[in-house]
């Protein structure tokens, strides 16, 4: 890994659809910077481009100035990326156990588990964090 990188690479985006693009491209080049096999790459962007859209589509408020913040860490040969929305829900999706795949909701979730090594969610006083990672190489 370039010893150059940042440790940490923090984005806040208005929770809206049209920034995903820009969080996708950043967790792609870093991923690639860390040396993450192509598969991998397209895996974490296409699980990330999927939280962030489920907090800009269930986690804010329109209209209210909301935000989405991305954190991507790095360590070692691990990328964790945590999305924190601003969600005024109480309950939390079920980020530990998967939908079935007959329903028309949560698939997004379903697929971050399966391109991901981890997937959980928790409820903080903000709103509500994903916290993701992605070992390099393990595929």
């Amino acid at each position: 890994m370039d010893a150059t990188l940042p440790r940490i690479l923090e984005m806040h985006i208005p929770a809206e659809m049209r920034y995903i693009s820009l969080v996708r491209r950043g967790v792609r080049s870093l991923a690639e910077s860390m040396g993450f096999p192509r598969e991998d790459v397209a895996d974490v962007e296409v699980a990330v481009s999927e939280a962030v859209a489920n907090s800009v589509e269930h986690g804010s408020i329109p209209d209210a100035g909301a935000a989405v913040v991305v954190k991507c860490r790095i360590c070692e040969d691990c990328l964790v990326v945590e999305i924190e929305d601003q969600s005024p829900a109480q309950c939390l999706p079920s980020y530990s156990h998967p939908c079935d795949t007959i329903t028309e909701r949560g698939r997004g979730v379903m697929m971050m588990h399966a391109l991901m090594d981890e997937c959980e969610g928790t409820r903080t006083d903000h709103g509500i964090k994903v916290r993701m990672s992605k070992v390099r190489g393990r595929g």
